[in-house]
C-alpha cells in the first residue's frame, strides 16, 4: 500500500509531466514580409495591390493577403520552408496584363523574415473574339433544291467580342478588318508586299470598320460581350434564311452604312444596332461588310494613331492598295481556311504566328460557328476564356449561339432588353 506522501509525489509528477507536454505543444510562431519587385513591369501596367500567397511546403497550409505598397505582411506562421506566389491583373489601353512571380523553398524561421519576389507581366488582350460565325448557312441542299448547287445564305455573319479581364474596358474606337492578302485566296502564289520600312511590324488591310464613340460611351464590364453583326436583323425571317439561321436583332453594332437594296433585290434595313463607321476604304466599296466564307481572317485592333483614308500603299506586285496597321495595336486575330491543306504551306497563312499560330477549318455554309474554349472562372462566376494566340487550340466548332455560357449584355443596349 502506498502512503499519502507517495501518492502526493506521484500526483505532483503527473502534473509536471502534463505541464511539460502542454508547453511542448505550444509552437512558437514567426512573421514574414514579402517584398515585391515589379521593376520589370511597365509603369502603366503596375498593380496597386498584389495577391500574395505563402504555402508551407511541409503542411501545404496556405495563407493569402493583399499587398500594400508592394509589401505583404504575414503573422502567426509556423517556422518552416515556404513557397511564395504573387499575382495581379491590370488593363491598359485595351490590353490585359497578367502579372506573376514566385519563389520556392524560402526558410521562414526568424521573426520578420524577408522574402523577395520578382514579378513580370504577360501582355494579352482584355477583349477577345469569343465566338465567330463566318461561313454561312445552307437553306436547301442540292437534293432539296433539285439542282447542283442548292441554296445558301451569308448575310448572317457575326463576331462576339468578350471582356476577358477583371476590369471595365470600352468598345469606343475598336476596329475590325481583314488582311488584304485575303484577296489572293484563289491563287496562293500571290503574296503582296508593300514599300514600307520594317514591313514585319505591320498588317496590310483594305477596309476598316470602326465602332464610334468618344472614349467612354460603350463600357464593357467583365463577363459582358458585344455582338458585331454584318447585318443586325432576324435572319430566320421567311424572306431570308427561313428559320435556318440566327436572330441578330439584339446585336450592339452592325457593319452597314445605311439602308440599301442589293443587286438581287434584298433590302438591307438599318436596324436598332449602332452603325459602325468605315474610316478606311482602299478596296471595293459596298454598303455593308462581308468576309469570305472560304478563306479569310478577322482582326480586332485599337489604333494608336489616327486612321488615314488617303496616301495608300501600293503593292509591289500589283496595283492593289492597302493601309498599314501596327501589329502592336492588334488585340485579337483569327484565321480560317476551308481545307487543312491550305494551311499546311506557310506561305498560305494570312497572319503572322505571333498573332495566330493555328487556324480553323470549316466547310463553307456548314452553319457552324467557332467558339472559344473556357479556361476557368473567377470568384464572381465570370468565365475566363483560353487565349494562347492559336486558333487550332483555342476554339471548338458549335451551332451558333449569341452570348453562350451566360455572357452578359451591356446596360446601354436597351433594345436587347425590351
Amino acid at each position: 500500500m502506498k502512503t499519502i506522501p507517495s501518492l502526493l509525489a506521484a500526483l505532483a509528477a503527473a502534473v509536471l509531466a502534463f505541464t511539460a507536454c502542454d508547453n511542448k505543444d505550444e509552437v512558437k510562431t514567426v512573421s514574414a514580409v514579402v517584398k515585391i519587385d515589379d521593376s520589370d513591369v511597365d509603369a502603366d501596367a503596375k498593380a496597386e495591390s498584389y495577391t500574395v500567397t505563402l504555402t508551407n511546403n511541409s503542411t501545404s497550409l496556405s495563407y493569402t493577403v493583399a499587398s500594400e505598397n508592394s509589401i505583404a505582411v504575414f503573422e502567426g506562421l509556423v517556422p518552416g520552408v515556404y513557397s511564395a506566389t504573387v499575382s495581379a491583373e491590370t488593363v491598359v489601353n485595351g490590353f490585359r496584363y497578367i502579372i506573376a512571380g514566385s519563389v520556392n523553398s524560402e526558410n521562414v524561421i526568424a521573426q520578420s523574415t524577408q522574402v523577395n519576389v520578382k514579378v513580370t507581366a504577360t501582355k494579352a488582350s482584355a477583349l477577345i473574339f469569343k465566338e465567330i460565325f463566318y461561313n454561312g448557312t445552307t437553306i436547301k441542299t442540292p437534293e432539296e433544291a433539285g439542282d447542283d448547287y442548292g441554296e445558301t445564305y451569308f448575310r448572317d455573319q457575326f463576331y462576339e467580342i468578350y471582356n476577358n479581364s477583371n476590369e471595365t474596358v470600352y468598345a469606343d474606337g475598336l476596329c475590325l478588318t481583314d488582311n488584304a492578302n485575303s484577296f489572293a485566296k484563289y491563287d496562293f502564289s500571290i503574296i503582296y508586299t508593300y514599300p514600307i520600312d520594317n514591313p514585319e511590324k505591320y498588317l496590310f488591310v483594305q477596309t476598316i470598320w470602326q465602332i464610334p464613340g468618344d472614349g467612354d460611351d460603350y463600357p464593357i464590364k467583365p463577363g459582358e460581350s458585344i455582338i458585331v453583326a454584318q447585318w443586325a436583323t432576324n435572319h430566320n425571317d421567311a424572306s431570308l434564311a427561313n428559320g435556318k439561321s440566327i436572330d441578330l436583332s439584339t446585336a450592339e453594332f452592325e457593319a452597314i452604312l445605311e439602308a440599301s437594296t442589293l443587286w438581287n433585290g434584298t433590302v438591307i434595313t438599318d436596324n436598332a444596332a449602332i452603325n459602325m463607321a468605315r474610316p478606311v476604304l482602299a478596296g471595293y466599296a459596298a454598303p455593308q461588310w462581308l468576309v469570305s466564307v472560304y478563306s479569310a481572317d478577322i482582326i480586332l485592333f485599337k489604333p494608336s494613331t489616327p486612321l488615314k483614308n488617303e496616301d495608300f500603299l501600293v503593292a509591289n506586285e500589283s496595283s492593289t492598295t492597302a493601309r498599314e496597321i501596327a501589329i502592336s495595336d492588334v488585340l485579337d486575330a483569327v484565321q480560317w481556311f476551308e481545307q487543312e491543306t491550305d494551311f499546311a504551306e506557310p506561305s498560305h497563312r494570312r497572319l503572322p504566328t505571333v498573332l495566330d499560330a493555328g487556324c480553323n477549318f470549316l466547310k463553307s455554309y456548314s452553319g457552324k460557328s467557332i467558339v472559344r474554349k473556357k479556361a476557368g472562372e473567377r470568384e464572381d462566376g465570370t468565365i475566363i476564356y483560353q487565349d494562347t494566340n492559336n486558333t487550332s487550340n483555342d476554339f471548338t466548332q458549335e451551332t451558333p449561339v449569341l452570348r453562350r455560357n451566360g455572357a452578359k449584355i451591356p446596360s446601354w443596349n436597351t433594345w436587347a432588353r425590351n
